[in-house]
């Protein structure tokens, strides 16, 4: 009986989340829209400013359900004077490719760091159709890419002129980058083997040989704006890789997120040696995760950096918003005690779960592309 009581909670705590996530999500969507058509064509950075908080208020999503609705276990490895830098200039987070969920990790992290609101990334051209989080992407300037050299190299030159011409009111940019191009499988390890040792390179163990011709595009364009770039590295010492549909079941995992700042500085200013710079990128990430599969956990203390409340905070709030026009369905049923209004207010919460589940599989393991299990390119 318990058990049953249980499921039935989990089932209703599903539903909440993912009809709120949705209502509120086109309602975010609908007030962007109205930004983009009546601001930001008079005064570009004020209406970039206000999409990026209207986006950061939706992502919270992500982090609530990762560090509260599943209370995971993160641990943080990263140099404390780092955090001098954070908000105070532009950076590229260069990030592994491990599962489904590094995008949702790398909204954490960025949380943490009081960024989201700042948050843009590089990322397939199907994910602007994705409802709610796609057209959130589109309303602030991520950059979709078509896996197409001729027509991305285009694409990256005139996103990056937006980013640096909308500055928007001196928040900073974080540009979220997977340069493997594609997640980590093991059809796909075999594939980047494979290219490595076709051209007597050492083959990567725990990740895939990076498609440096986008991430050294970016770099090149943003110039002199761009303060830093973050190696990112992300690791799971459980035994079993978290999904989308796993975090919305509530499976509490432990996660481990590694951050270092490459100054400015450091960073080649020609394409070929930007190219072999994040490579070499690569080659550390790849002797983290060695050290992390054998000791799981990465080298060095984790040190704390606070989960803020905000996000717990702005999800109930969504939460209470997107009810309203269900507690009103539910007022004018029993005034009228017309069952066709029950009728329909369950069609539409039956449609939006429908809508949750397709979002779901649409950005599920099992769907992910095929780029990359042809011919390996270093594009």
């Amino acid at each position: 009986m318990l058990l049953k009581i249980l499921r039935i909670h989990k089932i209703i705590s599903i539903s909440l989340l993912c009809y709120a996530y949705l209502v509120s999500g086109f309602l975010v969507n609908s007030l962007q829209l109205l930004v983009f058509v009546f601001i930001r064509q008079f005064s570009e950075q004020l209406g970039v400013t206000i999409n990026g908080y209207l986006s950061a208020s939706h992502l919270a999503f992500f982090s609530f359900i990762v560090e509260w609705y599943c209370n995971c276990d993160i641990r943080l490895y990263y140099d404390p004077r780092d955090m001098a830098y954070v908000e105070k200039e532009h950076t590229l987070c260069v990030c592994n490719h491990l599962g489904e969920v590094d995008w949702q990790l790398g909204y954490v992290l960025l949380e943490r760091l009081n960024g989201l609101k700042g948050c843009k990334g590089l990322i397939k051209k199907e994910a602007k159709y994705l409802p709610v989080v796609g057209w959130l992407m589109w309303f602030t300037d991520y950059l979709f890419l078509s896996r197409n050299w001729k027509y991305d190299v285009q694409t990256i030159k005139e996103t990056c002129s937006v980013w640096a011409r909308s500055d928007p009111l001196r928040l900073s940019h974080y540009y979220v980058l997977f340069a493997e191009g594609t997640r980590y499988t093991a059809a796909k390890h075999q594939v980047s083997i494979k290219f490595c040792e076709e051209r007597g390179l050492e083959p990567f163990r725990n990740v895939l040989y990076p498609r440096t011709k986008g991430a050294v595009e970016v770099i090149s364009q943003l110039g002199t704006s761009l303060g830093s770039v973050y190696d990112v590295v992300f690791g799971f010492p459980g035994d079993e890789m978290p999904s989308t549909r796993s975090m919305l079941y509530g499976q509490h995992t432990k996660i481990d997120l590694y951050f270092r700042r490459i100054d400015r500085k450091a960073i080649p200013k020609e394409k070929e040696e930007l190219s072999d710079f994040i490579v070499q990128m690569f080659r550390e990430k790849d002797k983290l995760l060695d050290y992390h599969k054998t000791h799981k956990c990465f080298p060095g203390s984790p040190l704390p950096l606070a989960k803020r409340k905000r996000s717990l905070y702005l999800v109930h709030v969504w939460v209470l918003i997107s009810l309203l026009p269900a507690t009103w369905l539910g007022y004018l049923m029993l005034l009228k005690g017309d069952l066709r209004i029950l009728g329909g207010f369950s069609v539409v919460i039956l449609l939006v779960l429908f809508a949750a589940n397709k979002i779901i599989n649409m950005a599920s393991l099992s769907s992910s592309s095929t780029y990359g299990t042809e011919k390996y390119k270093t594009s």
